[in-house]
């Protein structure tokens, strides 16, 4: 089992219908290729947490790295481990103003008041540094 941590900038802010829609369609083409993970989306920025075997991930990677609707696609992590951190694919918003909260597949990961720095996953430290401002690389062109 693989996991593949990375972090891109959005061409376009996304709003909450397109979310909504992304999330939707990662749901189902990740489930079909056995991919869990999570996607953390705020203000432009995305932090992806990938987990797979390793010849999908690398497949799935490239063809992240050439999606037009984002840039600075950056791995930050990659590593093999033992049993999966996030059995499902999720992604987290950072504000959910007109969708509904049981909208399936969504995660409140940025909301959380926990500490998850506390954890010994490099992964959770990641995705905790991003909900706290860190990897934001939103530029309008």
């Amino acid at each position: 089992m693989n996991q593949v941590v990375y972090s891109s900038a959005a061409v376009v802010q996304f709003s909450e219908p397109q979310l909504a829609a992304l999330l939707g369609r990662a749901r189902k083409n990740n489930e079909r290729l056995g991919v869990s993970g999570m996607l953390l989306y705020h203000d432009g920025s995305f932090l992806q947490v990938l987990e797979g075997e390793a010849a999908v991930l690398d497949t799935l990677f490239t063809i992240i790295g050439s999606d037009k609707r984002h840039h600075r696609v950056v791995r930050l992590l990659r590593r093999d481990v033992d049993e999966r951190h996030f059995g499902d694919w999720r992604m987290g918003f950072a504000s959910m103003k007109n969708l509904p909260a049981n909208l399936p597949g969504y995660s409140d990961y940025l909301r959380l008041r926990g500490d998850p720095i506390e954890g010994a996953n490099a992964a959770d430290r990641l995705m905790a540094a991003f909900r706290n401002g860190r990897f934001h690389s939103f530029v309008e062109r």
